[in-house]
């Protein structure tokens, strides 16, 4: 009798260990110094007349913890759906991050084959599986891991061929059940027409309810019985997962043949009246055991704590076996109501899933695919750190709601702020954040809190600081704090960062050695005549580049993973302006208002850039590199004389004296040699804003970045030239085959000529990125402007 039970308990286990082996998440920097205010996070979910309700904020629940208000430090609203549609509302924070990997659960609970689990399984792999995510493949015996279902093919099939045999094996066993059954019912039946003298009626009625209740009881406890310490062992091993986690059970409805009222027994069958209602009453009560889930009525609401704990979000698809069952003339084939789908049921509602009861299991799927998944996760201060589960009250302000959470489990204590060791380079100090809180804001956008503070001292002892406070509405933040230092020696950084939603800080430490400044060199006297030219022509462009209005037309093309299709293909935006540089209080400002987006006529005013990299006061940066008032932070290199647009120009090469000071911009500047005028401005890689961040990222990827900043200025009036346009271009050359999916656009190093399919090239030059402003229709006008002009960033 506890033959299959057994089974399924060392199944299970080895499925927690095959869990926890897929749990291990990319490793952080030790950190040097850490300061820990215990904060415990607990998962709610909260239902409006069935439904999850979006947008609470913190001011919205109130948390007990053993009797006492707790301070809920953080709230943070989680959507998220197993492959949600476009136009589909998501969590903000999906929009900011990259994709992590997910863990989909499958248990498959079947009493027979499924014909329709084969669409189901490939409307999976195509529309909601991605690449990086890992499926627990289980039937009630055995569990496999999958990570790449293409790869895996053989292990898949070997996977179902042992289903398969398993649940031939399961309608033997029912087979059998249905003849032992039909023995028992029919003996009994023909006993009573030929009792004898020494046999009553109330023997054989004890003799058949001994038979066939033991049949039915052994089969209950073996297949319908749902075990608790399995299910618990299940929830532990999923709530170990720190990632998203999705649980799919697909049950199938179970089906046994039974004695039914209107059968021979009770329509032939010569029995007295009081044998006849003893009958009557046995045969209700084995249906009323069979059919009603009444042994786990009491494990039910701890197991259902267990899984809301776990963060796991299960669907229930019922379905009925393919097979059709005869009736005989004693036995009637009736439906089963098992303790597994009892807990199920449950579990299901309250873990934002969905029960659907049907025999089509894609369209099941599908369904289940597109329903947002509601959540939020509270952080809050204990009272201490005793031993045992607090017991936790949680309310909502809205009427009507029904909140749920685990009451029974212990809160999560927060993993401790992390951050990555400080590195210096070329004036700006980098580091990387993880494990802060997040928290929902009013209207909707999800955004940690965190104070950045570097202090050190000068060589002669004075005391220096530099604050900078994130917001940053990623799981993990790159850090970029440029820093000035007032003149060379050794610098020892001290890095602290405080959570101001948890309560925990970092420290870290890091040394900087600012070199003495070169000895300065003589500027050769061609190169010293043309900066004097430049630096004229610079003094008329700052007055100038008030007089203007222009139209800006803004378009961005990158490359995107098609939702629906799983391909990478280029996605394109175009954006119009009204464009102005103004002053405000003494201050330079871009003044832009959106007429055009797309195709679409608009009126948007003070519009910003809505572009992933912008370029801004592109008319300032002449001035910036060339003026007489940044000579000083600067180096200058004549390295040809070129012509272009049939204008003779010098290339000069602009490069900051020191890296840790001064302006960031640098790169090539074609001078006209006849009136110092500027043609064009190609930027250093070095010079753009991020492009730290860009390096790191092509390094993960085996690449080499290729990053190209253009400015031209061709808009010419008086002498004075205006931008005409900018070019940026982010692409990535990778020194390695690059198998992709779809069509991208794919160079070669030796030809630019586009080619097919991402597949099995090597050397390749892949641009990810590409933007353009163009300036056109301008319209001049002459006012008298006085105003100091700064540095553009």
């Amino acid at each position: 009798m506890r033959r299959k039970p057994l089974k399924f308990q060392l199944f299970l286990a080895g499925l927690s260990i095959s869990i926890l082996l897929f749990t291990g998440l990319p490793g952080q920097d030790e950190v040097v110094e850490r300061v820990e205010v215990v904060n415990r996070e607990v998962v709610v979910r909260v239902f409006a007349g069935g439904e999850p309700l979006p947008g609470l904020t913190r001011k919205d629940f109130t948390l007990m913890e053993n009797g006492k208000p707790a301070v809920i430090t953080s709230c943070r609203e989680v959507r998220r759906a197993l492959a949600p549609m476009p136009g589909l509302e998501q969590s903000p924070e999906k929009s900011a991050t990259a994709r992590r990997s997910r863990l989909f659960l499958f248990l498959l609970w079947w009493n027979e084959e499924s014909r329709d689990w084969p669409e189901a399984w490939d409307y999976f792999l195509k529309n909601i599986f991605h690449p990086g995510d890992r499926i627990i493949l289980a039937g009630d015996q055995k569990a496999i891991q999958i990570l790449s279902p293409k790869k895996e093919q053989q292990k898949l099939q070997s996977f179902f061929q042992g289903l398969n045999r398993n649940l031939k094996h399961k309608w033997l066993g029912k087979t059998r059940l249905t003849q032992e059954l039909e023995n028992c019912v029919r003996e009994f039946h023909e006993s009573l027409f030929y009792l004898g003298p020494s046999t009553s009626e109330a023997f054989l009625l004890n003799r058949f309810r001994g038979c066939y209740r033991g049949a039915l009881d052994e089969y209950r406890l073996r297949r319908l019985r749902a075990q608790p310490e399995m299910l618990d062992k299940l929830a532990t091993a999923l709530r170990a997962v720190d990632n998203e986690k999705w649980a799919l059970l697909f049950l199938q409805n179970e089906r046994l043949p039974m004695v039914h009222k209107k059968s021979r027994l009770f329509t032939d069958a010569p029995m007295a009246p009081e044998t006849k209602a003893a009958l009557n009453h046995f045969i209700d009560d084995c249906d009323r055991r069979m059919r009603m889930a009444t042994d786990m009525a009491l494990q039910v609401r701890d197991l259902r704590s267990l899984f809301i704990g776990a963060g796991a979000t299960f669907h229930l698809f019922l379905s009925d076996p393919r097979g059709e069952m005869l009736d005989s003339d004693f036995l009637r084939w009736f439906p089963v109501f098992s303790s597994w789908e009892s807990a199920f049921r449950d579990i299901a509602r309250d873990t934002g899933g969905q029960v659907q009861d049907t025999t089509k299991l894609q369209r099941a799927l599908k369904k289940a695919a597109t329903r947002p998944d509601i959540s939020y996760v509270l952080t809050y201060k204990p009272h201490g750190r005793g031993i045992g589960h607090p017991k936790l009250k949680i309310r909502v302000s809205r009427p009507g709601t029904k909140v749920i959470y685990a009451r029974k489990l212990q809160p999560r204590e927060i993993r401790p702020l992390k951050m990555s060791e400080p590195q210096w380079n070329e004036g700006t100090l980098n580091f990387n954040l993880s494990d802060y809180l997040r928290e929902t804001g009013e209207k909707g956008k999800t955004a940690g809190d965190m104070h950045v503070t570097v202090s050190t001292e000068t060589p002669g002892g004075n005391p220096l600081k530099f604050t900078q406070v994130l917001r940053p509405e990623t799981e993990a933040a790159a850090v970029e704090m440029k820093m000035n230092f007032p003149g060379p020696g050794d610098y020892i950084l001290t890095v602290a960062v405080r959570d101001r939603l948890s309560g925990n800080s970092v420290h870290g430490h890091t040394q900087v050695c600012i070199a003495p400044p070169e000895p300065e060199e003589p500027m050769d006297p061609k190169l010293l005549i043309l900066m004097d030219k430049a630096a004229a022509y610079c003094r008329r462009l700052r007055q100038a580049a008030f007089r203007f209005t222009c139209t800006e037309v803004v378009e961005e093309r990158v490359l995107e993973r098609n939702a629906v299709n799983r391909r990478v293909e280029p996605v394109e935006r175009s954006w119009h302006y009204d464009y102005q540089v103004v002053t405000d209080q003494g201050s330079v400002k871009e003044k832009r208002r959106l007429v055009r987006y797309g195709v679409r006529n608009v009126d948007v005013p003070d519009a910003g850039l809505e572009t992933r990299f912008k370029a801004l006061y592109p008319v300032f940066l002449p001035v910036t590199l060339l003026g007489e008032h940044n000579r000083a932070n600067y180096r200058y290199k004549l390295v040809e004389a070129k012509r272009l647009k049939k204008r003779s120009c010098a290339v000069l090469e602009v490069t900051p004296r020191r890296e840790d000071r001064g302006p960031l911009a640098r790169g090539k500047v074609w001078v006209d040699v006849d009136d110092g005028s500027v043609l064009k401005i190609e930027m250093d890689p070095r010079g753009v804003r991020g492009s730290t961040a860009l390096e790191a990222a092509a390094k993960k990827m085996s690449a080499r970045l290729d990053l190209k900043v253009v400015h031209w200025y061709l808009e010419e009036r008086k002498g004075l030239r205006f931008p005409s346009s900018a070019e940026f271009s982010e692409s990535y050359v990778f020194d390695r085959e690059v198998k992709g999916r779809g069509w991208v656009p794919i160079r070669t190093l030796r030809s630019n000529r586009a080619l097919g399919p991402a597949t099995n090239f090597r050397y390749r030059w892949v641009e990810f990125y590409r933007m353009t402003q163009e300036y056109k229709k301008y319209r001049h006008f002459e006012v008298d402007t006085r105003v100091r002009i700064g540095n553009p960033d």
